[in-house]
């Protein structure tokens, strides 16, 4: 069944990065070609703040 999903795969050359070893692989689908994901995904932050009671605000805003 995999071998109907996946045209083929691509194993690219290792590079240190930082002192570590990294290698990228990329899969290529049939039909659809490779799925690129990215690295950094733009989540949002939301600023809450909770009245945990009368007069006094907690504020959590992220970094």
């Amino acid at each position: 069944m995999l071998n109907e999903l996946i045209d083929h795969i691509e194993v690219h050359q290792a590079e240190k990065v930082d002192g570590v070893w990294e290698q990228r692989v990329t899969i290529y689908y049939n039909v659809i070609g490779p799925i690129i994901i990215p690295e950094d995904l733009p989540l949002p932050v939301p600023d809450v703040t909770v009245n945990t009671r009368r007069g006094v605000n907690v504020s959590y805003a992220g970094a």
